[in-house]
């Protein structure tokens, strides 16, 4: 039997045309959720509006692109109560969109506040940070970084500000975060050698990533993303009990020992009423110039355990030998790569961060009114 992917699904999708406007239903936006279990494709959409006339058409062409593909079992086409994006993933929009807003905010300017945590370390968590944080900027949102690993503060290397210095002042005399890529970002690399060990206890790097949050200019920001090290320890908690987090996304390999890890660290979240966004299922897998694929860690280990958990499944990002290179250069890939699959995952991603974000915030609401 051929297994389905997401993937698979998405590519006939683009196969679909919106008859209104001659682009493909992908393109438009208007894929709002796909979801592929034992060959059975569940796929939500989105419409311009309720009484949007070609609806049974799309619907119906949607259902056959999708009963199209081998050894497919049931297929569900539903409906999203939303309105689609205005423009295609792979184009930056011309007006910024507006971004959800969580309950509680660190500051006044910054409207979600996003942790981007692993059970483990090797797991690929900060590359994943800096690509998601330009594809965000690429959705036309103001992005930020918190770069919370202090012992292994690698933000700086991957979002090309190696040698990058605090300099500027804003009028309230506040530093100014350092910026690239249109993302800004605050990391201890700036404030000590580059070959300096950080040897601290766990008070002076509470303080210190308080410090980052709180004393620094971070201007209007959609969303401050929080690369944490890994595991479930002070920096963790410091982010938790000082930052009003509207949400977690955790990042994991394949293989048990980064799941089980994972685990851990979304019960740590769960715990402090914190949801999760979604799980990343990083190093996915490996594909030659010849197209044969392999499975190095494993596969499907991030999207079973997100099942299990019900949680979001994100996405999955395969190895690819240019992200490694484009990251030790300071060029995330969809930035330096912005046509590749690579980019285009991690832009995918990106959409179901937001949408996920929003539908949790709009149970909020219904729950806050019953």
């Amino acid at each position: 039997m051929t297994e389905i992917t997401r993937e698979a699904v998405l590519e006939v999708l683009t196969q679909v045309i919106e008859p209104n406007k001659q682009q493909s239903l992908v393109a438009l936006g208007m894929i709002d959720f796909v979801s592929v279990c034992d060959n059975s494709v569940k796929v939500d959409l989105i419409f311009p509006s309720t009484d949007y006339p070609q609806r049974d058409q799309v619907l119906q062409a949607a259902r056959e692109a999708i009963q199209a593909l081998p050894d497919v079992k049931l297929t569900t086409v539903g409906i999203s109560l939303k309105t689609p994006a205005a423009t295609p993933a792979f184009q930056r929009p011309a007006n910024k969109p507006t971004a959800p807003v969580a309950g509680k905010q660190l500051l006044p300017n910054i409207k979600n506040v996003i942790a981007v945590s692993s059970g483990k370390g090797g797991v690929g968590k900060t590359s994943v940070s800096v690509n998601l944080a330009c594809a965000l900027t690429q959705l036309g949102y103001k992005v930020g970084i918190v770069d919370a690993d202090i012992y292994g503060p690698n933000v700086p290397l991957m979002m090309g500000l190696r040698h990058a210095k605090i300099t500027g002042e804003s009028p309230e005399g506040k530093p100014l975060p350092p910026e690239n890529h249109d993302v800004k970002v605050m990391s201890v690399a700036f404030l000590i050698k580059e070959e300096q060990p950080v040897v601290w206890r766990g008070p002076l790097l509470d303080r210190i990533i308080r410090q980052f949050l709180s004393d620094f200019e971070w201007g209007e920001l959609d969303f401050l993303l929080v690369d944490l090290p890994p595991g479930t320890g002070d920096a963790q908690l410091t982010i938790m009990q000082g930052a009003s987090l509207a949400g977690a996304i955790i990042v994991t390999t394949p293989q048990e020992v980064a799941l089980h890890d994972s685990r851990k660290g979304l019960a740590m979240f769960t715990g402090q009423n914190i949801p999760c966004l979604g799980i990343i299922e990083n190093m996915s897998y490996f594909e030659c110039d010849h197209g044969q694929r392999y499975e190095i860690f494993g596969h499907g280990g991030g999207r079973e355990a997100a099942e299990k958990l019900g949680v979001p499944f994100l996405g999955e990002i395969p190895i690819v030998v240019e992200q490694r290179e484009r990251a030790d250069l300071g060029q995330p890939m969809v930035i330096a790569a912005p046509d590749s699959k690579q980019a285009a995952v991690f832009r995918e991603v990106a959409e179901g961060v937001v949408a996920n974000l929003r539908r949790v915030q709009e149970q909020n609401k219904v729950a806050a009114h019953v």
